[in-house]
């Protein structure tokens, strides 16, 4: 056994963005972790490493998470899924791990693991015994955890809030421009999709908490996460800023500062185990699920135009590849893609980690269509889409995949690119 203050040492001497820009580009700031994190490609999933406008990929110094792999974790972790190796060779790796004499660091970060394992204070003794230098950062440590989570549960609620409070505010879609930049890309969505018209969304250059950089108010089709529960519950926003004049009949917006074109699509709240509601059957027997709207609202469009019976479908969307398949229980190896220092690139498996959550399937539906876009990796799609089809497997029911071509999706087979 490794003692937990040698495992807090090592991290200590390993912090995230510096272990995780060896291999990619990072960039500071991120919507989850402010101005103390940073931002970027994946080290264990993406192929464009070295990217200025990747986002899947967010850290502090002691935690990461990616939306593409749906996974996170300490440096250890990070380490064993890039590499496909062990705890202990991961630990190697990392300068090894080695008997540790306590100071007031490692006790403050011993105090937060505390809090995090749920030891009550009081009632667990210090483990520094009666070294009173030791004692109180521990114990500083214990409460400093307990005061991260009250934060971070009050901002959780503040933002949810006021997520709901433009919801709330947004117009139902049809006749409004919603309606306009769905003709633009040249689809249909049924009437009773769960999208909204907000006319001046405001977009904020970066995650930072007081006083936001505001770059840009202008119309948006929103779209709500909502829980699996009976409710529905509301969790997050999906908004898109829109433009049917641009490229891709989305808002061009500049950072003022960079002259960087910032997204023009932006996902707020929870996603994870949520769902995009975009209409159809209210109680469905079929299901086509993909990751983006226009996406699912393309191979609706397709189905209506060829005449199809669709009173039984609903259409629904996760958001991004990670919630559509959930965690894989490991990364495998790329068959072909290579990192940029020639290493084989690891990417996540087939098979899924069902304790996970990801977008959910009700019990009803005994036909399950998954979409794939071929404009991201083929291989990593094509285990997602596996791992989806494991995940939602029921005796009697029929699950399909489908892929766009190869550099595109299918939103752009639509359009007639090629």
């Amino acid at each position: 056994m490794i003692p937990d203050d040698a495992l807090d040492a090592l991290k200590a001497r390993n912090p995230v963005p510096a272990v995780a820009g060896q291999w990619v580009k990072l960039r500071k700031g991120s919507s989850k972790y402010k101005r103390h994190g940073f931002t970027g490609p994946c080290p264990v999933c993406s192929q464009s490493l070295q990217s200025g406008t990747a986002g899947r990929f967010e850290c502090s110094d002691d935690e990461w998470i990616c939306a593409v792999c749906h996974d996170k974790g300490d440096v250890i972790k990070l380490v064993q899924k890039r590499e496909g190796i062990g705890f202990r060779e991961a630990i190697e790796r990392l300068g090894g791990a080695r008997e540790e004499k306590p100071t007031r660091e490692l006790a403050h970060r011993a105090g937060l693991r505390a809090h995090a394992a749920g030891e009550p204070l009081g009632d667990v003794p210090s483990p520094y015994g009666a070294n009173p230098d030791l004692r109180h950062a521990w114990v500083t440590g214990w409460t400093t955890g307990a005061e991260r989570e009250r934060i971070a549960a009050q901002m959780r609620e503040r933002e949810l809030g006021y997520l709901r409070a433009f919801w709330t505010a947004g117009e139902r879609w049809p006749g409004t421009p919603v309606e306009d930049y769905l003709a633009c890309r040249g689809v249909v969505l049924p009437a009773n999709a769960r999208l909204k018209y907000h006319p001046a969304m405001p977009l904020f250059a970066d995650g930072r908490t007081r006083e936001p950089l505001l770059v840009h108010r202008g119309p948006a089709m929103l779209a709500a996460f909502r829980a699996g529960d009976d409710k529905g519950t509301f969790r997050g926003l999906h908004i898109t800023w829109i433009d049917t004049a641009a490229d891709k009949c989305k808002a061009i917006v500049r950072h003022p500062h960079t002259g960087e074109v910032l997204p023009s699509k932006k996902m707020r709240g929870s996603k994870s185990g949520c769902y995009l509601d975009l209409g159809g059957a209210q109680e469905p027997r079929r299901i086509i699920a993909g990751e983006g709207i226009e996406t699912v609202a393309a191979v609706y469009t397709a189905y209506v135009r060829c005449g199809l019976d669709m009173s039984a479908t609903a259409l629904r969307a996760a958001g991004d590849i990670g919630n559509l398949a959930g965690r894989a229980l490991q990364p495998i190896a790329h068959p072909y893609a290579k990192t940029e220092n020639g290493r084989v690139q690891r990417v996540p498996g087939p098979e899924p980690d069902l304790a996970s959550p990801a977008m959910p399937v009700p019990d009803s539906v005994v036909e399950l269509v998954l979409l794939g876009d071929g404009d991201s990796d083929p291989f990593l799609t094509r285990n997602a889409l596996e791992r989806a089809s494991y995940r939602h497997a029921r005796p009697g029911r029929l699950i399909r995949r489908r892929f766009a071509p190869d550099g595109l999706d299918f939103n752009d087979v639509m359009q007639g690119k090629d």
